[in-house]
């Protein structure tokens, strides 16, 4: 889904974004907000669906592989490079919670994008432990022989995650997605504080001051190599709150163009 400017010339070339959204989130939802969002001020914005989920194909659905969410990014980089109207030498990135790591990762070998920005990076990702190892395999060999997939939902009832993905005028999808069991050992040997330390590009990050993975994030802030990052913290927004909270999101997406135009 490609969002433009409003009255976009037909002969405009306009710097573009590829923005990705929250683990298990289908295009219709926050990252939909943020592309829109910025489209409104002069950027051309990609939306899509990771491998496995929404609209897009791939089997046992709710697969989630940070290999394969950065093999994802590098597709979409390439379908908008070549989009009409897109200057392909200004192209940049957004990715908020799990895409918030997806992104760095992608772009730790990625020389098309001049810089990227990231919202509440998810970067405890490697400590999700649902059940022990051996069960997990035992599931896994279990979808192999039957088909039959164990998925997690890791959104608690009551939860701050509740608050938005239970709710229909928030983040509410009717088929909500649920990953299978066996995507947290790939999690666990995937460490986003630690990748950054290559990671040479234009770095936003902007963490809610009161959300849950804020100090992770600002561990990652300071281990990403990168000699230009900013960290913006938005003052009483939880990690839900940047999602789509009118009173926070829009001081988020005045940074991110703030950042992003400078180096576009």
């Amino acid at each position: 889904m490609v969002y433009t400017p409003a009255n976009m010339p037909a002969d405009a070339k306009l710097p573009a974004l590829v923005v990705q959204g929250p683990m298990g989130a289908t295009k219709e939802q926050t990252q939909s907000l943020y592309a829109q969002l910025m489209a409104t001020r002069g950027y051309l914005t990609l939306v899509y669906d990771y491998s496995y989920i929404g609209a897009s194909q791939g089997q046992p659905r709710g697969t989630e592989d940070p290999a394969i969410k950065a093999s994802d990014i590098h597709s979409a980089i390439s379908f908008l490079a070549t989009y009409p109207n897109v200057d392909a030498d200004r192209l940049g990135a957004i990715g908020i919670c799990g895409s918030g790591v997806y992104l760095p990762l992608a772009a730790l070998n990625e020389n098309r994008l001049k810089a990227i920005a990231v919202v509440n990076p998810f970067t405890i990702i490697d400590t999700v432990e649902t059940a022990p190892k051996e069960e997990i395999l035992k599931e896994k060999a279990l979808y192999t022989s039957t088909g039959k997939a164990i998925r997690l939902d890791l959104i608690e009832p009551g939860s701050e995650g509740a608050e938005y993905y239970f709710d229909h005028k928030r983040g509410a999808a009717v088929n909500r997605v649920e990953f299978v069991s066996w995507s947290q050992l790939d999690w666990q040997q995937f460490h986003p504080t630690e990748i950054v330390k290559d990671l040479h590009l234009p770095f936003l990050m902007i963490c809610g001051e009161n959300a849950f993975t804020r100090p992770g994030a600002e561990v990652m802030f300071k281990n990403a190599a990168s000699t230009d990052k900013q960290l913006v913290i938005i003052p009483k927004a939880r990690h839900f709150d940047l999602y789509d909270g009118h009173d926070y999101v829009p001081s988020a997406i005045e940074n991110i163009d703030t950042f992003l135009s400078a180096r576009l």
